[in-house]
């Protein structure tokens, strides 16, 4: 779904690796009813999953016993997290949080899903006939990217929400889909190991309904955040003008199309 839409944001951003879309089965019957992807028949962490996607490109669709790992069990509802999680005593024992109080704060305010999910279906965007969230995964400088253009419509995001724990299950996918709203993530020590991301490595998640939207903008506001220096690559990069829905204007960028204003800037500052 989205091919050109991701195709453009792919060539706009730089991105090395392929947005991802996460699908959730409620039940086995939805779960079976998907026989064209391959079955994942191996135990891994949720943010493997998720590498294995943006990185190899595989689609697979994965049931609660093929998630090895109980934080993002717990994350995406495949299982009832129990008073060991619930209460902090977990995040407490790992020394990550200064008491129990804190780390059962923590655990409230992740975002875990609160429905229970039978397994999901996992895979590039692009290969995908449905998704229920999006997870992009980039540097610094794409996320900026990434936020400037959700902002356009939808200003300032109000459910950001990470603290460098389960930074891909609950950052990326849980907390996008409970909030209805998009989040980023500084990702975590796990999923930095499991997915071999580099130390500028970040993440954002987007609920689906909202993906072609910041991507369009993305897309539309390409050529007014960058450097001259930075079009120029990217018009290396570009077999044609066509390959982008935006024009390159090299020697503009946003702050030089105030200087259009029919009325200048005093007349806005006068005290009247």
């Amino acid at each position: 779904m989205y091919n050109d839409l991701i195709r453009q944001i792919k060539l706009s951003l730089h991105l090395e690796k392929e947005p991802v879309g996460i699908r959730f089965f409620l039940i086995r019957e939805e779960y079976d009813e998907i026989n064209n992807v391959i079955e994942s028949k191996n135990k891994k962490s949720i943010c493997t999953y998720i590498n294995e996607a943006a990185v190899d490109k595989i689609h697979q669709k994965v049931s609660a016993e093929m998630v090895g790992c109980s934080g993002g069990m717990v994350a995406l509802g495949l299982t009832a997290p129990q008073n060991y999680v619930k209460s902090g005593k977990q995040f407490f024992l790992m020394r990550l949080y200064e008491s129990m109080s804190v780390a059962k704060k923590i655990i409230s305010q992740l975002g875990f899903m609160d429905i229970r999910v039978y397994g999901f279906e996992v895979g590039p965007l692009d290969s995908m006939d449905n998704a229920d969230v999006v997870v992009v995964l980039g540097n610094a400088w794409q996320m900026m990217r990434m936020i400037q253009a959700y902002s356009f419509h939808y200003a300032m995001p109000q459910n950001i929400g990470s603290v460098g724990n389960q930074g891909v299950c609950a950052d990326l996918i849980a907390r996008p889909f409970q909030k209805n709203d998009i989040n980023f993530s500084m990702l975590c020590p796990g999923a930095r190991i499991h997915m071999k991301s580099s130390e500028n490595e970040m993440g954002c998640g987007i609920p689906i309904h909202q993906f072609e939207m910041v991507a369009m903008r993305v897309i539309k506001t390409t050529s007014l955040v960058m450097t001259k220096q930075e079009k120029e690559e990217l018009m290396e990069r570009m077999n044609s003008p066509a390959d982008l829905d935006c024009e390159i204007e090299l020697e503009k960028m946003y702050g030089t199309y105030r200087k259009n204003s029919p009325y200048s800037q005093e007349l806005y500052d006068k005290m009247i």
